[in-house]
């Protein structure tokens, strides 16, 4: 069951980015991408049901899981309807961050974890992203600058909590982690080039597309 979980979430993966490329049916691109994230969240309830992991971890994972489904919903209104700076992006975005902030408290918890050293790339992290956010020529954020820095620090930490539990206490669920949060970074990182960037690449909806659910599949395969 597993394993037809994962092959349908990267079926879907596929027809997402096809669709995303396809003026014909980009009308159909909320709906695909919402079909797959519930991919990964099938994966994580038919991980579950075969792994015996606790039921509080499995729980805040679920959580984190579904807010993100919740924030790809809702980002895939804003690309078909409202666009990057509608009330539909700022509810996506809050999405995101709490699922974020889930993840956070999930991967604290983790053994082997040390806070102090964590804290090193949350800082660059924000370092970059008050550049990014002061760079107006480059990246046209507007009145969602504020939110990016908060967000930019949310994701920094997250990736940095781990990848600090995998170099801590190395195991295979340790190390899903820690590819899925170094992926779930990668492709918020490009999507701030994606949406923002003064110049437009086509490739990076790919990319972005590919490195988010990816990432969310290694995540929800610790369940």
């Amino acid at each position: 069951m597993v394993i037809f979980c994962i092959l349908l979430s990267l079926v879907l993966l596929a027809l997402l980015v096809r669709i995303a490329y396809s003026r014909r049916h980009f009308h159909l691109y909320p709906a695909a991408k919402t079909a797959a994230s519930l991919g990964f969240v099938a994966t994580a309830l038919a991980r579950h049901r075969v792994s015996g992991v606790g039921d509080r971890y499995f729980s805040l994972l679920l959580a984190c899981l579904l807010a993100c489904l919740a924030g790809d919903l809702l980002l895939g209104l804003a690309n078909r309807h409202a666009g990057f700076f509608s009330r539909f992006f700022l509810a996506g975005t809050v999405a995101f961050m709490a699922a974020h902030a889930g993840f956070c408290v999930l991967f604290a918890s983790a053994p082997g974890v040390r806070l102090r050293p964590v804290l090193a790339l949350p800082a660059l992290v924000a370092g970059l992203a008050a550049l990014c956010i002061r760079d107006k020529r480059r990246f046209r954020l507007k009145k969602l600058a504020p939110a990016a820095f908060v967000y930019a620090v949310c994701v920094g930490l997250m990736t940095s909590l781990a990848l600090a539990g995998w170099l801590g206490a190395p195991s295979p669920r340790s190390a899903l982690t820690a590819v899925g949060a170094v992926l779930f970074f990668a492709s918020d990182a490009l999507l701030l080039f994606l949406y923002f960037y003064h110049k437009k690449r086509g490739w990076l909806r790919a990319a972005n597309l590919l490195t988010y659910y990816v990432g969310m599949l290694c995540l929800a395969l610790t369940a």
